[in-house]
């Protein structure tokens, strides 16, 4: 017995996955946009074989639609490193360095641990140095985060 639901299913799949609207497929096959409608939605009550046919031998000869290219140029760094927070939003070029310092400013221990993790625990440490310098209230936050991946690495 045919299964009309499972059918109508597989017709559907195809014809989205090609980018066609139900009255494109109709229109190639030779039938109404409601009889492809009713045999997506399994409601239909009754086709003939010539017009089931139709419709599955179009369905099969469709192709899948291109991929159409991405906009997006290119990952940013905190995209790549699965930072918490985009550090590099305005400028995805930014340098190492500045990246490496805005994670510091921000203090949030992941990120501290991602960077520490791509760029090693020493230029993470001299960048540390500037940071500091420039924003001494957040020494103790940044040394204690610091002393903790010394401590981790050193036990890995």
């Amino acid at each position: 017995m045919i299964n009309m639901l499972e059918i109508g299913s597989k017709i559907r799949r195809r014809r989205i996955k090609s980018g066609l609207s139900q009255a494109e497929l109709a229109a190639r096959s030779g039938v109404s946009r409601a009889t492809i409608n009713a045999l997506e939605k399994g409601t239909i009550k009754e086709i003939g074989f010539n017009r089931l046919s139709a419709i599955i031998r179009t369905t099969d000869a469709l192709q899948p639609k291109a991929k159409e290219p991405s906009l997006k140029v290119s990952e940013s760094k905190s995209e790549k490193l699965a930072l918490s927070f985009p550090y590099d939003w305005s400028n995805p070029s930014l340098p190492d360095e500045l990246l490496i310092d805005r994670v510091l400013e921000r203090g949030i221990y992941e990120d501290i641990a991602r960077i520490t993790a791509e760029y090693g625990i020493d230029a993470i440490s001299d960048r540390a140095k500037t940071v500091i310098s420039n924003i001494p209230h957040a020494a103790a936050n940044i040394n204690r985060m610091l002393d903790n991946l010394h401590a981790a690495l050193s036990h890995a």
